[in-house]
């Protein structure tokens, strides 16, 4: 019981991630179009498969990745992820991946740039065994006794219901697991053995198993033939005649169809009840009946199908009595036993489930294992290691681009099939699609063989939108920084009439800048309504001068446009803006210019290059310097290491006598004083404030 409840748990949890995920990208910009939820592929001898996978995506990708992970660990071998197709074009991608028999969930991602865009997930799919089944109502089943469900959620069967005998190509497959009321697709009545006998086989094998069901009750291998000749065949107990090409034609029908898609191991063959009462075949004619259908329908689909070949004769005659016919038993083992057919001895079933309640089935859950359990007998080590399989088709690969008119997209399907029919009603081999929808082709070879090629969906019109560009006003940059504009539309590529690609574009030049959309087939937009750029001069880096003792200014080798400056100290950023600087410190002073301008009622400040650092150091004099000494003009300078308040400076004669008087508030920066009016000679200059009281000799010239 523990070891069940583990069991049950872990498979819950897979169930849980594999729902989440589904849910969270069920509006990711990727889709997987083929193959479909819970599709199982033939397996080669090696227990692998080539599978294809492809899909469509609606925003630019330039790399699409796969993986895949077994349903419950175990039941398959799980794969890192790889390259599936790397630059699709078209919205479209397909590739293959190469799987070991299993029963997978497939994940798809996206990315462009790398980033992820995008990721599906398809929760089912399988590589395993697949079976057509033929023969008369012990293959196809009694819908009065539809036996049990298959147990095992690998188990599943076609979804298809051909009671309406049509010859037409049938609708793209939809997969299920197997119940007892299915119809296994296309005439199968019920699970019959064939739940038992796919649990019997995937728990042997550990892998999935699908059924194709093609038989058809009361048939005799005489009708299979007729019909496969194209000729009218009746019943043998009602009278009546077949439709038309029936039964044969559901066999060929599924060997075109699902078979070449797909693949299959064998034809599960069981029949031989009418061929003993009322025919009375002789051996003879039973084998060049069998052979006849085995030979038409490798020709007609130009593939060897190896069939499994039942030893069936049981039946009851018309007074009820049950009995044999060793004619149809030897027939059936002649053409077994011919050399290069591709056959394979199948149950002798004529002994088994005795006796049987009207004579000739395998009625009821007790006789449907014991059949399931003879197939599956059959079906051992020998068969699965010496059959050789027919394996699936690759899926083609469409090419999609936009048509010349920029307003519909061209699909075209590759070369080399007989027939063309588009989901539209158009049989060339190329389509112009301008209406949102999903559009899906089959495609024929010269046998008539089908694959259906991946969807292809236009989800609006094939043109995209004007986009629109942000902001949609006026705008101005400094040189250095340029300006980011930004598109608004859909997810598609946007290309700038500058040359920049994407979402957003760093425009360095003035201008008129506009934009257009490309979407994933490659049509374009009319350009978005264009936005204008003014960029700013370029500011020259400063360059700093000592001035003064105590003083910095920098200098702009162009011409000034009433810039600001914004001194460091270091990186100790200062509250100056001027272009000179007083110095106190031994340091290392650096200095930018700033200009702002005005556009429309928007400001906008731009920065030159810091300079390069100038590297200043203080004195040890006492801390009050007049310059230049001597001077011409009587123009002198007075700066001090220290701010002054209430600061006078005065000039004395050599009398004594006071001759010149400036006073300041606060001498903080130099301070320029002109003295152009005493005459020439030696002068004191005395410096004095609450706590400094300085005098230096100066010489007026």
């Amino acid at each position: 019981m523990q070891r069940l409840f583990i069991g049950n748990t872990i498979f819950l949890f897979r169930i849980l991630i594999v729902s989440l995920a589904f849910f969270s990208t069920a509006s990711a910009q990727i889709k997987i179009t083929s193959p479909v939820d819970r599709a199982i592929y033939q397996r080669d001898q090696s227990g692998q498969t080539s599978l294809s996978i492809a899909g469509t995506y609606s925003q630019p990708v330039d790399l699409v990745e796969v993986r895949a992970v077994p349903v419950i660990p175990g039941q398959g071998i799980a794969t890192d992820w790889s390259t599936l197709q790397s630059n699709p074009q078209g919205g479209f991608f397909v590739g293959t991946l190469r799987l070991q028999g299993g029963w997978y969930t497939l994940e798809v991602r996206a990315s462009f740039a790398g980033t992820q865009v995008g990721r599906d997930v398809l929760p089912r799919v399988g590589v395993g065994e697949v079976f057509l089944i033929a023969g008369q109502s012990n293959a196809q089943g009694l819908r009065d006794f539809p036996g049990p469900s298959a147990q095992d959620d690998r188990v599943n069967y076609i979804v298809f219901d051909n009671t309406v005998n049509s010859l037409f190509d049938p609708p793209k497959p939809t997969f299920a697991q197997l119940t007892s009321n299915a119809t296994i697709g296309p005439r199968g009545q019920g699970a019959w053995c064939y739940g038992i006998l796919g649990d019997l086989l995937a728990r042997k094998l550990n892998v999935p198993i699908l059924f194709i069901n093609t038989a058809w009750d009361g048939t005799s291998v005489k009708n299979w033939a007729e019909s496969a000749e194209g000729k009218v065949t009746r019943n043998v107990f009602g009278g009546f005649n077949y439709p038309n090409q029936m039964p044969y034609g559901n066999l060929q029908i599924a060997s075109r169809f699902y078979v070449h898609q797909y693949g299959a191991r064998a034809i599960l063959w069981m029949q031989g009840e009418s061929d003993t009462f009322p025919l009375d075949l002789s051996a003879k004619q039973y084998q060049e009946y069998l052979q006849f259908l085995m030979n038409k329908l490798g020709g007609d689909t130009n593939k060897r199908i190896f069939w499994v070949i039942s030893r069936t004769s049981r039946t009851s005659d018309s007074g009820g009595n049950p009995i044999t016919s060793q004619k149809v038993i030897d027939g059936q083992n002649a053409v077994i036993n011919t050399t290069f057919n591709a056959t394979f001895p199948g149950p002798i079933t004529d002994n088994l489930f005795l006796p049987r309640t009207d004579g000739t089935h395998f009625s009821t859950t007790a006789g449907n294992a014991v059949l399931a359990n003879a197939w599956n007998e059959t079906l051992n080590t020998t068969f699965f290691t010496t059959i050789t399989p027919v394996l699936p088709t690759l899926v083609p690969a469409l090419q999609v681009s936009c048509a010349t008119d920029n307003r519909s997209i061209l699909v075209t399907a590759p070369e080399g099939y007989s027939s063309y029919n588009w989901s539209t009603g158009q049989t060339s081999r190329s389509i112009s699609i301008s209406s949102p929808g999903t559009y899906e082709l089959t495609l024929k070879d010269q046998n008539g063989n089908v694959v259906i090629a991946p969807s292809i969906t236009l989800a609006g019109n094939a043109r995209p939108a004007k986009p629109t560009i942000i902001p949609s006003n006026p705008q101005q940059a400094c040189a250095d920084t340029g300006f980011i504009f930004s598109a608004s539309g859909g997810n598609d590529l946007f290309l700038w009439s500058n040359g920049v690609i994407g979402q957003t574009a760093k425009a360095l030049q003035t201008g008129t800048y506009t934009v257009k959309a490309r979407n994933v087939f490659g049509c374009e937009s009319e350009a978005s309504n264009p936005v204008s750029l003014t960029v700013r001069p370029a500011l020259a880096k400063p360059i700093i001068e000592k001035s003064g003792p105590y003083s910095l200014s920098a200098t702009i080798p162009t011409t000034e446009l009433n810039e600001a400056f914004e001194w460091k100290r270091g990186t100790v950023p200062l509250p100056t803006s001027t272009k000179s600087l007083k110095v106190t410190q031994t340091a290392a002073y650096s200095v930018r210019s700033k200009a702002i301008f005005t556009l429309g009622g928007s400001l906008l400040t731009c920065y030159s290059p810091f300079s390069d650092p100038f590297d200043f150091s203080t004195s040890e004099d006492d801390g009050v310097v007049i310059f230049p000494n001597p001077t011409r003009g009587g123009v002198i300078a007075v700066e001090t290491r220290e701010d002054l308040s209430n600061a006078e400076v005065s000039f004395y004669n050599n009398d004594g006598t006071v001759v010149l008087v400036r006073r300041f508030a606060l001498l903080k920066e130099r301070q320029v004083i002109d003295a152009a009016t005493l005459p020439p000679g030696l002068y004191l200059v005395r410096v004095r404030a609450p706590g400094v009281d300085v005098t230096k000799r100066i010489a007026i010239d």
